[in-house]
């Protein structure tokens, strides 16, 4: 299948809307009236003078792309561009720098902080010249996790999901389910070697959720939007528990020490694991450590199909910024056929355009397109409010039933107890 069509497929699944998602705060409702957006009947053309920064998601490849892009905006546009490596920290950033009415002009956030950024008023709406060119150029699906009410408040970027990489020195050939994984790892484990067949954070809710959805579970529906169902209280809530506590057999350490990415690259790359769950995010990494390495989608289980979160990386322009139309105009040029290139050659990562057949490499990549397959058996991470406290109750309770100190039924009954004492705060 060619990558356009995969691409089309992942998106249509997702119509709710991957760098990785993870534990975060409770979500305060502090919805604003952000700024109204810039109508004009004209193109767009940088402010005199103008001047930009620009936030980047986290990666180190995220850092080379940035300024790969920015020296190419410049080039166009005359406008230079200061870029820094954010964090997982850059809503909560943006928000003190919204207070403060200073900071990053245009700032990258997973979708779902999107939502939440949108809400609490802290973006600007794009002018309908810019929305018109991305209409063009981005899938409209990808463009609902950055609109609401009518409005755009900003640009998608890139998509991802989580796969299976593996060591072809040690995997002849790929496993198609987790028991073929689980059979391996019985006689490759060595706890004292640090010797572990399958790696993965097992600390991680987005890491977890393809054990939890193993039986059918679907959090806030099945369509991802109904968030006063978390759905904590079904059966199938219950046997994805019960397939986390089997995990720890498979990867017997401790679930916090699972969260030490450094060290699980580590040993991917050091030849010691078959296998690991991660993303484009580190595709890069296993490059520059010249692993032979190959990708495949979350294998079955039970003869079930986990089901991954997917996620899409937007660029939003601040409300404050002094140069609105220039930084517009840059935040449209991240999904420019050039910014897709670079995004592609310096961090390994698949730019959410309509069409990626005219991106360079992208479309006979095979490690790109194994990724772009791994979209279709995806789940779009629900863009709601209430996400986050879903991050919470399975940030607290997926760990311990990793490290088997809470039975699934107990983790089950807490989880519904949690669930029902966040919504309490919000009145």
């Amino acid at each position: 299948m060619k990558l356009k069509k995969i691409l089309a497929v992942t998106l249509c699944l997702s119509a709710a809307f991957p760098l990785a998602a993870c534990k975060s705060n409770v979500p305060v409702d502090t919805a604003q009236s952000a700024a109204p957006p810039v109508e004009s009947g004209e193109a767009l053309t940088p402010e005199k003078g103008a001047t930009l920064i620009f936030r980047t998601g986290g990666e180190d490849s995220d850092l080379a792309w940035g300024k790969a892009v920015a020296a190419k905006f410049k080039e166009k546009y005359g406008v230079s561009v200061t870029v820094q490596k954010g964090t997982r920290e850059n809503l909560k950033k943006a928000k003190l720098e919204a207070v403060a009415k200073s900071g990053a002009d245009v700032f990258m956030l997973s979708h779902d902080q999107s939502y939440q950024a949108i809400v609490q008023g802290i973006l600007l709406p794009f002018d309908n010249n810019i929305i018109k060119g991305m209409k063009a150029d981005v899938s409209s699906v990808a463009l609902k996790t950055v609109t609401k009410d009518g409005k755009v408040y900003g640009a998608p970027v890139s998509v991802e999901t989580s796969v299976l990489f593996y060591n072809k020195k040690l995997v002849k050939t790929p496993a198609t389910t987790f028991e073929e994984i689980f059979q391996e790892a019985k006689t490759y484990n060595d706890t004292k070697q640090n010797k572990f067949w399958f790696l993965f954070n097992a600390n991680e809710g987005s890491s977890l959720y393809p054990m939890l959805s193993t039986y059918g579970y679907n959090l806030f529906g099945a369509d991802g939007n109904d968030e006063n169902k978390p759905n904590f209280d079904t059966p199938e809530f219950l046997k994805g528990l019960q397939v986390i506590q089997k995990f720890h057999e498979l990867m017997p350490m401790k679930a916090v020490d699972s969260s030490n990415t450094d060290f699980l690259n580590k040993q991917f790359t050091g030849g010691k694991a078959g296998y690991i769950m991660s993303g484009p995010w580190d595709v890069k990494t296993y490059e520059k450590a010249n692993v032979d390495f190959g990708v495949i989608p979350i294998p079955t289980y039970d003869g079930k199909q986990p089901k991954v979160f997917s996620y899409i990386q937007n660029a939003h322009v601040a409300s404050y910024t002094k140069y609105p139309k220039a930084a517009q105009l840059f935040a449209q040029f991240l999904v420019s056929n050039e910014s897709a290139e670079l995004l592609y050659s310096k961090a390994a990562k698949i730019t959410a355009r309509e069409d990626v057949s005219k991106v360079s490499g992208l479309s006979t990549d095979p490690i790109s397109g194994a990724i772009l397959e791994a979209f279709q058996k995806s789940a779009p991470m629900p863009s709601v409010k209430r996400i986050s406290y879903f991050w919470t109750v399975i940030g607290e309770i997926g760990p311990e039933v990793f490290d088997e100190k809470l039975s699934p039924e107990d983790a089950q009954k807490k989880a519904v107890s949690e669930w029902n004492s966040l919504v309490q705060t919000e009145s």
